[in-house]
């Protein structure tokens, strides 16, 4: 916000730095600093974010952010 105070939190989704965060943490905001460990930070401007409504999220392309994926899987339905 623009005191500085966090707006939410989100993880990085792939080997491009595609941060999946909230849409209400970006929803209306021209830009976005995100930040990680190590005390890296990354200015996204408004081109960079793509909003996803309709699912309640949003994501961040991010160039040198430097965080490793959180790895994701896929499972089909039934499957254990």
């Amino acid at each position: 916000d623009l005191a500085g105070r966090p707006r939410g939190t989100g993880f990085v989704a792939d080997d491009r730095g595609t941060v999946v965060t909230s849409h209400e943490a970006v929803d209306g905001l021209s830009r976005v600093v995100l930040h990680a460990l190590g005390e890296r930070t990354f200015l996204a401007e408004a081109d960079d974010i793509t909003s996803l409504p309709g699912l309640g999220l949003a994501l961040v392309r991010t160039d040198g952010l430097g965080v490793r994926p959180l790895p994701i899987a896929v499972r089909e339905d039934g499957a254990e």
